[in-house]
C-alpha cells in the first residue's frame, strides 16, 4: 500500500467518533492538502506527518479512554439544606478552582455518618470527586457551626399521585415550534427535566444519557417506538432558547436531527409557567439572581411516564432509576410486550 493510500485508509477505517472535532478536522485538512499538492509534496510530507498525527491521536485516545478517571477538587461552602433520603447536601459553595464558579448545588454524600451529624447553616470543607458518570463529596469536615437562627430542613416533596391527569402544559421546542402535552395523547410520554449548563455529571447529563439509552433501545422495537415519545424539558428557559436546546440535543445525543427530533424533543416552558410545571412534577428549582446569565440554579431531579390518556403513570425522584427500569414501565404503559 502506498503512503497516500495508507493515510486514506486510516482516515476511513478509524473510529473518528472517538476523536474531538478539531482533531478530525486537522486530519482531514492534512489529508486533503497532501492529495491536492501533487506527488513531490506528498513524498516530502507524507513520510512523517501522518505518522506523527497517528501517534498523537493514539496517545490522545489512550488518555481519554482511561476508565472513569477521578478528578479531585477541594471545596468549601455552607450547607443550606439536607436531603437524607437522597443522600445529598445542598451546599452554597465557594468558587471551586478549575471546575466551577460559586453556586448552590446538591452534592451526593456516600458516608451516611456525615449526613447524620451535619446541620443546616454549618460551614464545611470537603473534596469533590468527579468522574465521567458521577460526583460526590468526600472527607467532609465542619469548619464553623450553624447560627442559632438557621432554617429548618426542607419539608418532604409532595409526590404526584399516579393516575392524576397531567395539565396541558405548553412549551416551545428546539425548532421554535409551540407544542403542548395534550397533542401527544395516544402516545406514552417519557418526560424528564434538565438545563443545558448543568455542570454535574450525575444530574442533568445523566438524565440525557439515560434518555439516549432509552431512545436507542426503543429503535430496536418498532412497536414500542411508535407508541412512545420522549421530552426533555429545561427549567432554565431564559438561557435555553430553542437554538441552545437544539445544539445541546445534537451534541449530547450524537443522533442526527432527522432521526432525533421526530421522536425526542427538547422543550422550554414560558418563564411564567415554570412554577406550575415544577409544582406538578415535584421539581425543586431555585434560581439565584433571578436565573440570569450569571445566576445559578439549584434543582432536584424529576422524571415521569405519562400514559396514552394523559395521566401520570410513574414518577421518579432523583437519579437512581435506570433506562432498563423505565423501558419496562413504558412498555407496560403502552401495553407493548
Amino acid at each position: 500500500m502506498t503512503s497516500t493510500r495508507w493515510w486514506t485508509a486510516f482516515l476511513v477505517t478509524s473510529d473518528l467518533l472517538s476523536f474531538p472535532q478539531i482533531v478530525i478536522e486537522q486530519f482531514a485538512e492534512k489529508r486533503n492538502s497532501m492529495l491536492a499538492n501533487g506527488p513531490s509534496t506528498r513524498r516530502s510530507n507524507i513520510s512523517h506527518t501522518p505518522a506523527v498525527l497517528l501517534i498523537c491521536a493514539v496517545a490522545f485516545l489512550a488518555a481519554c479512554h482511561r476508565p472513569n478517571a477521578q478528578q479531585r477538587y477541594p471545596m468549601t461552602g455552607e450547607i443550606i439544606a439536607i436531603d437524607r433520603s437522597a443522600r445529598q447536601l445542598i451546599v452554597r459553595n465557594d468558587d471551586i478552582p478549575n471546575f466551577m464558579k460559586a453556586m448552590t448545588m446538591p452534592f451526593a454524600v456516600k458516608d451516611h455518618v456525615v449526613l447524620e451529624r451535619v446541620q443546616i447553616g454549618q460551614r464545611i470543607k470537603a473534596t469533590l470527586i468527579v468522574t465521567d458518570t458521577e460526583s460526590w463529596l468526600e472527607g467532609v469536615q465542619i469548619t464553623a457551626q450553624a447560627p442559632a437562627d438557621a432554617s429548618p430542613p426542607h419539608s418532604e416533596l409532595q409526590i404526584p399521585a399516579e393516575g392524576t391527569p397531567v395539565p396541558d402544559f405548553a412549551f416551545t421546542n428546539q425548532d421554535g415550534k409551540r407544542v403542548h402535552l395534550g397533542q401527544y395523547k395516544g402516545k406514552v410520554l417519557l418526560l424528564t427535566f434538565i438545563y443545558t449548563r448543568c455542570p454535574m455529571p450525575d444530574f442533568c447529563p445523566r438524565m440525557t444519557y439515560n434518555f439516549r439509552e432509552i431512545e436507542n433501545s426503543l429503535k430496536q422495537d418498532s412497536g414500542a417506538y411508535a407508541r412512545t415519545h420522549l421530552l426533555s424539558v429545561t427549567f432554565d428557559p431564559e438561557f435555553d432558547a430553542p437554538k441552545v436546546l437544539r445544539h445541546y440535543a445534537l451534541s449530547t445525543t450524537a443522533i442526527p436531527a432527522a432521526d432525533l427530533f421526530p421522536h425526542w424533543e427538547f422543550l422550554a416552558p414560558r418563564s411564567q409557567d415554570l412554577d406550575a410545571i415544577a409544582h406538578f412534577f415535584a421539581l425543586s428549582v431555585w434560581k439565584e439572581n433571578g436565573g440570569k446569565e450569571n445566576g445559578q440554579i439549584t434543582h432536584s431531579l424529576s422524571t415521569a411516564i405519562i400514559d396514552s390518556n394523559g395521566k401520570l403513570y410513574r414518577w421518579y425522584h432523583g437519579n437512581t432509576w435506570t433506562p432498563e427500569e423505565m423501558m419496562r414501565e413504558a412498555r407496560a404503559a403502552a401495553a407493548v410486550n
